[in-house]
């Protein structure tokens, strides 16, 4: 059962790309409890399965009469190992492969960015909490996206069943989406309790009009520029052998939003248009010279 909370609050200071957005944030919070004894998954056809992942659309998914899920099918793409037919959205999970000796895989449609992976082992089971954030254009204006909550059956299956009422953004607030999944297997020594939590944030963000990368000495002073174009970024780049830490300047319509990069990070990244509504994010390798 899921019951949809709405708050504001600040949050999000820091952005990737330099991006500095302390803003209001629009939270909506789903939990659902599942409740299974060893007697019911002895006797009961049908078993409540754990939330494995969401399946985000920008549109409603509507289903057939007589009909309260949409099968998943694998496939051998370059983002997710499942697809949902007839659909277009952007899958983010963990879904359990049996594959082999079998291993978890961890699921993430590009257009999915800031995305985080968090498994907590307890003595009775398990926390596992992603996060990911999806970044849309201003041009696109306030949208409705749809968080489908995507399930994985014990004989492996992928499900999702719709999201019947959907988040609201804005182009002036941060709003998030939380799903949050708790699931008890009662058994004599002690009971396991597996719980998941998934948050989407959805931000509008003004397009980029440029990236420009400093290479800066000791001194603070600059030893080398690139000028590069956000979706187009080198694999790597090698900084010289002086250089001290890189600052990054992403110009966009409004402003200019700076980072600071040194010598532990491995990369930088920035934001591009993928398509008319979603922005994706691109990385370029930092290869730092000993």
């Amino acid at each position: 059962m899921y019951k949809k909370i709405i708050a504001m609050c600040l949050c999000l200071g820091l952005m990737l790309t330099g991006c500095q957005l302390a803003q209001p944030e629009e939270t909506q919070t789903t939990q659902d409890d599942t409740q299974m004894t060893q007697g019911d998954a002895l006797e009961s056809p049908v078993q409540p399965d754990p939330l494995a992942g969401v399946y985000l659309t920008l549109e409603p998914i509507i289903l057939e009469d007589g009909t309260d899920r949409l099968q998943a099918q694998k496939v051998s793409g370059e983002d997710t190992r499942f697809a949902f037919p007839g659909l277009e959205g952007l899958l983010l999970g963990s879904f359990w492969i049996s594959e082999g000796e079998g291993f978890w895989s961890m699921e993430c449609s590009r257009g999915m960015s800031d995305v985080s992976y968090k498994y907590d082992t307890l003595e009775n089971g398990q926390v596992l909490t992603i996060e990911a954030t999806l970044y849309m254009t201003k041009e696109a204006g306030p949208q409705v996206c749809y968080l489908n909550p995507v399930y994985q059956g014990p004989d492996g299956a992928v499900y999702l069943k719709p999201d019947d009422s959907g988040t609201a953004t804005s182009t002036e607030v941060i709003a998030s989406e939380n799903l949050t999944s708790t699931t008890t297997i009662e058994q004599e020594e002690a009971d396991v309790v597996n719980t998941t939590d998934i948050t989407v944030n959805f931000i509008h963000v003004d397009l980029s009009l440029g990236l420009t990368v400093l290479e800066m000495d000791e001194n603070h002073q600059i030893l080398k520029t690139h000028t590069l174009t956000p979706g187009e970024l080198p694999e790597s780049l090698e900084p010289l052998g002086e250089t001290a830490y890189i600052l990054t300047e992403e110009q966009t319509a409004s402003d200019t939003h700076r980072a600071l990069y040194q010598k532990e990070d491995t990369y930088f990244t920035a934001l591009y248009r993928m398509d008319d509504m979603i922005c994706a994010e691109a990385q370029c390798d930092l290869e730092w010279q000993e």
